[in-house]
């Protein structure tokens, strides 16, 4: 290839990139196929800068990378396996199983974010869109959606009408643009981790009161779709923040703020009723069973499983016994006691040394101050937390808003949202690199 061409090449990939970047940000609040089609242009981009040999990437973002794709080459063979071990009894649905590219999307964003990644648009794509999701959920709060949902969203309109108020005050789970309010409730809290890592770690006002903004919103946003885990794992995160990120009055103002979202939550009627419904839901309800019935399959098929995305298929095969719903099938509502059910022992190692890896360069990165890797620390820490009760890959719209940030928390340059020079995260440890 000659000089002159090199330049106009290197402009071309960072044009590809920012775009597929910026299309999967707006998916987060926009819809689920966005940030499909955005995941799949990462992967073909990343397989396209490995065979051009312009891939560089640090050590320990290398060795998360090389993870993912093992996990998600099992996942691929493991219904096979299933087949012939006698654990399924059919190949998964289509829809399911094209699930195993989310494995490698975070990796995807880290391949693709070393060429470059437009920071501040990505911000303020993210703040536009958020806010406006947050808008529309407290619309949704309080009226009755009077249409049906597109076809394609696959959505009951009776779970639109739930009521969680009063007949005098009723009140309906806000599910944003996707109407889904889990799917909504749980994305949030992958952007609310950047969010705080701003408000407490950016050094220009501005960015820090917007940040702020946000943060409010994604909080009233979780709030007004009723979801319990998802208002847990937001407070949770938040305190971590406050821990990690300020300290004297800082900290106390803000602990103080969320022990008084706290009070507005118990002083809600229909919250109330909610977070009491909690234990009997995990303490002989739904999810003891589900997680029961996960466990029975782990426990016949302990080393290669029932196969990636044959869940639902092997639960409803036993559904006399149990007594198990076809909607409580789906997962085992625990992301490890799913994953070792569905791809056995072997993806339950492979899934824990890739959080492992990705959790330990997140670490590494904001030891180093990056505010990109501090957020996606954050997002991690609250997508453990609601991984205990949910099994979050389930939705892809969920896995692959978590996947975008983390991959993004690897990538080099995010002191560019401090108002500093570009800096490489990882320098401080020399063996990082090659």
């Amino acid at each position: 290839m000659d000089q002159p061409s090199q330049p106009r090449l290197e402009i071309l990939l960072r044009r590809v990139v920012a775009g597929v970047l910026l299309a999967w940000a707006v998916g987060l609040v926009l819809a689920e196929v966005v940030l499909q089609v955005a995941a799949s242009a990462a992967v073909l981009l990343s397989l396209v800068l490995l065979a051009k040999r312009r891939l560089v990437l640090a050590r320990d973002v290398r060795a998360y990378v090389l993870a993912s794709v093992a996990l998600c080459a099992w996942q691929v063979v493991s219904p096979a396996l299933a087949l012939m071990t006698g654990a399924a009894a059919a190949w998964p649905r289509s829809s399911r199983y094209g699930q195993v590219l989310d494995s490698v999307a975070g990796a995807a964003v880290a391949c693709v974010g070393s060429v470059g990644v437009p920071w501040l648009a990505l911000a303020g794509t993210v703040l536009g869109g958020w806010l406006f999701a947050a808008g529309l959920g407290i619309f949704q709060n309080r009226v009755r959606w009077p249409w049906e949902p597109p076809a394609f969203l696959k959505l009951n309109l009776a779970r639109l009408h739930e009521n969680f108020g009063t007949e005098a005050s009723p009140r309906y789970a806000a599910g944003g643009i996707f109407f889904h309010r889990l799917r909504f409730a749980h994305g949030a809290i992958a952007a609310l981790g950047p969010a705080l890592a701003i408000l407490g770690g950016s050094e220009v006002a501005r960015r820090r009161l917007l940040a702020g903004v946000v943060v409010l919103g994604m909080l009233v946003s979780i709030y007004n779709a009723f979801a319990r885990a998802a208002l847990g794992a937001a407070l949770m995160v938040s305190v971590v923040a406050l821990l990690l990120l300020v300290s004297g009055l800082a900290r106390r103002v803000g602990l103080g703020l969320i022990a008084g979202l706290i009070v507005v939550v118990l002083a809600s009627p229909a919250w109330r009723a909610r977070l009491g419904k909690a234990a009997d839901n995990i303490y002989g309800g739904e999810r003891e069973l589900a997680m029961t019935v996960g466990w029975s399959l782990v426990q016949d098929h302990p080393w290669v499983g029932v196969g990636f995305g044959n869940h639902k298929a092997a639960v409803l095969a036993r559904q006399d016994e149990s007594g198990i719903t076809d909607l409580l099938a789906t997962d085992s509502h625990n992301l490890w006691l799913t994953v070792w059910a569905e791809t056995g022992l072997v993806g339950l190692v492979l899934m824990l040394t890739v959080h492992g890896l990705l959790g330990w360069a997140l670490i590494r990165r904001h030891r180093a101050g990056s505010i990109a890797a501090t957020g996606a620390l954050l997002s991690f820490v609250g997508f453990h937390i609601l991984a205990l009760v949910h099994y979050l890959p389930f939705h892809s719209s969920v896995h692959l808003s978590f996947a975008l940030v983390w991959g993004l928390g690897l990538c080099e340059g995010s002191g560019v949202l401090r108002g500093a020079a570009p800096r490489r995260p990882a320098a401080p440890a020399p063996a990082a690199r090659e």
